[in-house]
């Protein structure tokens, strides 16, 4: 069953993120072949269809025939398991894919790295899931000379000077929707944290975070400056007083704003390409990579 990881494949945070606004739209088409009926739910082989269109278009890959019949399988498995949340799951995906793809090319080049960014990296934590197996040789296919060519460029070190990181960088995080009995969106969980260097030597640095329990939201926002120092592939920041708050729905009367002190933080970085496109990399414990953004 795919209920380790179905929900970072839905789209909407990423479109909320980047000004959009979900719009639920029927993934069934009308006269399309049943491939399976189970509780009264039936599956149709238009849905798979789209699926598989939405992960081509996301990898910038094509599925093989084989491919195709295994990701079938693999769904129809899922749907007998369980069909009401294998199709909503699905509904949902194809919803999100369909307001994507009526975005600008620009917006959709945007969408489709930031996703594709952060959904590698979950499948390659799922070594022992059919799908997610499926799912990155799909990928991996597609991009093993690139793969190759981060590799090799990755043991390089220094990242230069101040001016490569000059710009704005970002990561973004989905994470499972809060939808209302009756159908409407209500919140979602997810993380947004942005960098923007300064040619000057400064950073200005924003976190959103969104937390849904039940129908309570809760947002955290933080930002902070700092000044940058980079010597070879390290950097370290000089952080100002951050400003931290707290807005929680359903606890009103404890919202704040506070100002945490001023602290000095330093990083591991380099600089990889992913789908084509540039990534900072920074390392406290972990490693996070932002893509560029405006």
């Amino acid at each position: 069953m795919m209920n380790k990881f179905k929900y970072f494949s839905i789209l909407f945070l990423y479109i909320l993120l980047m000004d959009g606004a979900i719009i639920n739209i029927s993934a069934q088409a009308a006269g399309s072949k049943v491939l399976v009926t189970a509780q009264n739910e039936s599956l149709n082989k238009s849905d798979i269809d789209k699926v598989i269109a939405f992960y081509e278009w996301a990898f910038s890959a094509k599925f093989i025939s084989e491919q195709r019949n295994e990701y079938q399988s693999i769904k129809l498995n899922d749907f007998r398991q369980n069909p009401d949340e294998t199709q909503k799951s699905i509904d949902k995906l194809i919803s999100n894919y369909t307001q994507a793809r009526a975005k600008n090319e620009e917006e959709q080049s945007r969408i489709r790295q930031a996703f594709s960014g952060d959904f590698v990296g979950q499948l390659r934590n799922l070594p022992n899931d059919p799908e997610a197996k499926l799912l990155l040789s799909v990928y991996d296919s597609a991009h093993a000379g690139e793969t190759a060519s981060n590799n090799a460029g990755d043991s390089s070190g220094s990242v230069g000077d101040i001016s490569s990181l000059v710009g704005k960088w970002v990561w973004a995080h989905t994470g499972n929707s809060a939808i209302s009995t009756s159908g409407t969106y209500i919140g979602s969980n997810g993380s947004r944290f942005t960098y923007q260097f300064m040619p000057n030597g400064t950073v200005e640095f924003t976190g959103i975070m969104n937390v849904m329990s039940g129908s309570c939201n809760q947002q955290i926002f933080q930002s902070r400056k700092g000044k940058v120092s980079l010597s070879g592939s390290t950097m370290t920041i000089n952080w100002s007083p951050e400003s931290f708050t707290r807005d929680f729905s359903c606890d009103t009367a404890n919202n704040y704003t506070k100002t945490l002190p001023a602290k000095n933080e330093t990083y591991q970085v380099r600089f990889k390409t992913d789908l084509g496109q540039k990534q900072l990399c920074m390392i406290i414990k972990n490693e996070t990579c932002f893509s560029p953004t405006k």
